[in-house]
């Protein structure tokens, strides 16, 4: 009798663990059945956000749920991959991170609250983004070489903005003044919005942005805004007449700004791989794509997780490469 009761609790406790497992395979296969958030390490009103809130809208027309942007800027996009970091592993919280966070931040800093290994899932490389190193009119200057001759003579007189100590938008300035003995003072800020706010006010003449920010293409064009450099060796449709870092006699380095999709790790695979799908889908829309995404300087991707996973091994050489030649190093 004992031994009937023995077996019948681990029956009982057996079939506890099989109808556990049928719920959660089955909510895995209805995913999602409540609002999905999604974590930006950027303020609302820049060319990410806003392309977030287009994906967002998407993404509720093909699954019937909302994507819930939450903006937590700020850090060097630390305050962001924590938070991501501790959500709950069940597909409902998201993370947009960038080339700062899982490339160059591990790098950077000696202590990182987060391991980008450990703690997240690679859902998909969502886009890389164009970017212009732009130059206020304000300074009498149309090109690298008379900025750095200017610079020298008013050393006090130029100032540059980042969005936070250690990101790219730092480093390839920094790197940029070492290359060509530059002179500019830097200025960090929250984000790409209140950096170009504070361009606009005068208080910083120079800053590397995003092609969507600000409406940078019409702006060059009308001679509104001075468009310095390209980075790397190849001009971008959107600023055709601006030159790159090659063209002005620098040597060039693979300094892409990318944005990408994760999870908290533990994440189960099917819902990573739905969501990957989902996304993968509205981008490639050519409506989507022509809309939200080239016009802003971002060239879509869509790639499946272990491919992604493949892209970080390779960016974090290229991060540790611009940190190191960069010299910037945060304790």
């Amino acid at each position: 009798m004992v031994r009937m009761k023995h077996w019948s609790r681990i029956g009982l406790a057996a079939g506890a663990l099989l109808t556990i497992a049928a719920a959660t395979a089955l909510a895995q296969q209805s995913y999602p059945v409540r609002p999905v958030h999604i974590v930006l390490p950027m303020p609302a009103g820049g060319a990410m956000d806003a392309l977030a809130r287009a994906l967002g809208q998407k993404f509720q027309e093909r699954t019937g749920q909302p994507l819930v942007v939450e903006n937590k800027p700020g850090g060097n996009t630390l305050i962001a991959a924590s938070a991501c970091k501790n959500a709950n592993s069940d597909g409902y919280t998201l993370c947009l991170l960038t080339t700062s966070s899982i490339s160059i931040n591990p790098e950077l800093y000696k202590k990182l609250p987060y391991q980008p290994e450990k703690d997240f899932e690679p859902v998909t490389q969502l886009a890389v983004a164009n970017s212009i190193i732009i130059l206020s009119k304000k300074v009498p200057a149309n090109n690298l070489a008379e900025l750095v001759k200017y610079s020298q003579e008013n050393p006090d007189k130029l100032n540059y903005a980042s969005f936070g100590v250690g990101g790219d938008s730092h480093l390839v300035i920094e790197w940029l003044k070492k290359k060509t003995g530059l002179k500019a003072t830097h200025v960090p800020f929250r984000g790409g919005a209140p950096a170009m706010m504070a361009f606009e006010a005068g208080s910083v003449q120079m800053l590397l942005l995003i092609v969507g920010n600000a409406n940078l293409p019409e702006r060059i064009a009308k001679g509104e805004v001075t468009g310095l450099l390209v980075p790397g060796d190849r001009r971008i449709p959107q600023a055709p007449n601006v030159p790159t870092f090659k063209e002005a006699g620098l040597p060039t380095f693979e300094s892409r700004t990318w944005f990408g999709v994760f999870a908290p790790a533990g994440t189960p695979k099917p819902v990573v791989d739905k969501v990957q799908s989902e996304i993968a889908s509205v981008i490639n829309v050519p409506e989507f794509r022509d809309r939200m995404l080239t016009p802003h300087g971002f060239n879509p991707v869509g790639s499946r997780p272990d491919d992604f996973k493949s892209f970080l091994l390779k960016d974090r050489a290229n991060g540790r490469e611009l940190v190191e030649i960069s010299g910037v190093r945060i304790e």
